[in-house]
Formats: C-alpha cells, sequence, structure tokens
C-alpha cells in the first residue's frame, strides 16, 4: 500500500471515526475538514457522540474499504457520500467559503502559501483565531480555478473589514478596495474567510 499511496498525509495519520465503523458498518459520508482533519462516518441515521468516537490511522480505514483511496484528492471542506457501498462516491462543497466556480474567485490558504513564499508571514493561530469584529486584515484573492496553473495577474492581496464571527469560527467581512484586474468583485462586497486565509492583520498604525 505505501508505495501506491495517494494521499498528502501520511498512512499513520490520525483519523477519526466511530465504533459503528470499526464494528463493520459501512462507510458511507467521507468528510476533509477544512483544516485538513478527515472524518469517516456511516449513514446519517447512525449517532455521532463522544462515546462512540475513535481516532484511528488513515491506512486502517483504507485496509477496511479500498474504494476510500479514490478520495485521496479531495479539497480541504468537501465531503463525499454515497448511498450504499456499490454506488459511486459524490464530491460536494462542505464550507461557506468562495470559490472559483459560484464566485468567481477564492481565497488562497495563507499559512500554507506561507511555506512556498518568502513574503508572507501570517498571525499566529491564537491571534488569527481571535479577531474582534472592527478588525482589519489582508486576504489572498485568486481570480482562477483552484487546481489550475498558475499564472500572472491572477492574485491580489486585498484589506477586508470583518463584519461578523460566527459560531463556527469563520468570519464574514466586507471588501475594502476594488480589484486592479477583475471585475467579479468590487468594494463593498461581503466576504466570508477562515482564519487560515488571514495573511495580515492591520495594527493600531495603519500597518
Amino acid at each position: 500500500m505505501k508505495t501506491d499511496w495517494l494521499f498528502d498525509t501520511p498512512p499513520n495519520s490520525a483519523v477519526f471515526t466511530t465504533s459503528f465503523i470499526l464494528d463493520g458498518t459501512p462507510i458511507l459520508r467521507v468528510s476533509h475538514d477544512f483544516e485538513g482533519d478527515w472524518q469517516f462516518h456511516g449513514g446519517s441515521e447512525q449517532p455521532v457522540t463522544v462515546e462512540c468516537a475513535r481516532v484511528v490511522a488513515l491506512e486502517n480505514m483504507l485496509a477496511q474499504d479500498a474504494t476510500l483511496a479514490e478520495l485521496y484528492d479531495l479539497p480541504s471542506g468537501w465531503q463525499a457520500t454515497r448511498t450504499t457501498p456499490a454506488t459511486l462516491w459524490v464530491r460536494t462543497k462542505n464550507h461557506p467559503f468562495p470559490t472559483h466556480e459560484d464566485d468567481g474567485y477564492y481565497l488562497e490558504d495563507a499559512v500554507w502559501m506561507a511555506q512556498h513564499r518568502d513574503d508572507l508571514n501570517p498571525p499566529p493561530e491564537e491571534v488569527r483565531n481571535d479577531l474582534p469584529v472592527g478588525a482589519y486584515v489582508k486576504l489572498l484573492f485568486r481570480f482562477a480555478p483552484e487546481t489550475s496553473e498558475r499564472q500572472n495577474n491572477q492574485t491580489e492581496r486585498m484589506w477586508v473589514l470583518i463584519t461578523e464571527v460566527s459560531e463556527d469560527g469563520y468570519y464574514v467581512g466586507t471588501l475594502e478596495n476594488d480589484p486592479q484586474h477583475e471585475q467579479s468583485l468590487s468594494c463593498g462586497d461581503m466576504v466570508v474567510f477562515h482564519p487560515l486565509h488571514v495573511m495580515q492583520i492591520m495594527d493600531d498604525e495603519g500597518d
């Protein structure tokens, strides 16, 4: 299995499931959380409680159901469902954030991008996760499909004013300037974003 491993995370990565799945219930719903965690569940009629929650290695799930290998490229923030183990997986977005298909742009994961660019230094996690209404944050917008080859003039860094903090831990704000290269978004538009999208916070001096 290891020579053919296609997931971005290693085989021994911890994932979440239930005692029902470990007892042989078919896996009918898989979610790849926006923060990167994987979850494997049965049908919607099965309760997911603290008592039945289990943490296992990702490779254990694939050993139980080889068809899970088809979901190696399921994007973060998406889920895959099926009605029976014999039917095909159906992928759907499972997050409130913009996508190029629906909105004409998407937001880059600033924390991930910082691993590949020297000019990005996102705030610490504890700061990004506790921003107040009224804070100005800079986000990285990309006006191209998520999986397309990167080209010049596809991204812009723009300020957003936080107007709401969701109970689920994400933010709602308004764009504070117009893009220079795109017309699918304009100043004053609402933007929903995750703490991982925050690349910079405006300090008291406006920096």
